[in-house]
């Protein structure tokens, strides 16, 4: 009912004007059409042509990750196998250098531990530097073996080899050996703390 009386209204005013009022007010409503159609057919072609575009993004990052995919899985495995070798309980290292040391015919005049390092959030680095004095190439080879195909994660991180002057056969060498352990949390310290 009000809305019939407020149309009726509206029809009363539009014939009390004259012909070229009524001319004025119809093209300015069929131009009011004509504008709100392009606006709404505007938008839903760039709603269409934008969702388009992310379809298409969408199937190259499937295409990439299908091409990628074996890589990947390659890759997990690795980590997978790299993990495993760090167990779960810290390594001795000095211990460990000197095992490998007395299997392979290896003295250790100087060995200086460093304090762990945080190598990552997940991981905490150990590492020892070592001197050797007068060592044969073929006792280093397998002293390194040794130190790397262990059971744990250990590398040689860093090598400086230098031949004697007074015997060529012989070695001096500086190296670092590194090995991994996960980080704990401190006792007291929550989930999203850095401490």
């Amino acid at each position: 009912m009000i809305f019939s009386g407020r149309i009726q209204s509206l029809r009363d005013r539009f014939d009390r004007l004259s012909q070229r009022e009524r001319t004025l007010v119809g093209a300015l409503g069929i131009t009011f059409i004509v504008l709100l159609t392009l606006v709404v057919g505007f938008l839903i072609t760039d709603g269409l042509s934008s969702m388009e575009e992310r379809n298409a993004g969408m199937r190259q990052a499937l295409k990439d990750i299908d091409l990628h995919r074996d890589a990947y899985l390659r890759q997990k495995a690795r980590t997978a196998q790299l993990e495993s070798r760090l167990g779960h309980s810290p390594l001795q290292l000095g211990g460990f250098l000197e095992q490998c040391a007395k299997e392979a015919g290896v003295d250790i005049p100087e060995s200086n531990e460093r304090p762990p390092a945080q190598a990552s959030k997940q991981y905490v680095e150990h590492a020892t530097d070592l001197r050797l004095t007068r060592v044969k190439l073929d006792a280093l080879v397998d002293f390194m073996r040794r130190i790397e195909t262990g059971p744990n994660m250990v590398v040689v991180s860093a090598l400086s080899i230098h031949v004697r002057d007074d015997h060529h056969q012989e070695l001096d060498v500086e190296m670092t050996v590194s090995t991994w352990e996960r980080a704990t949390l401190k006792p007291n310290a929550k989930k999203g703390d850095k401490t």
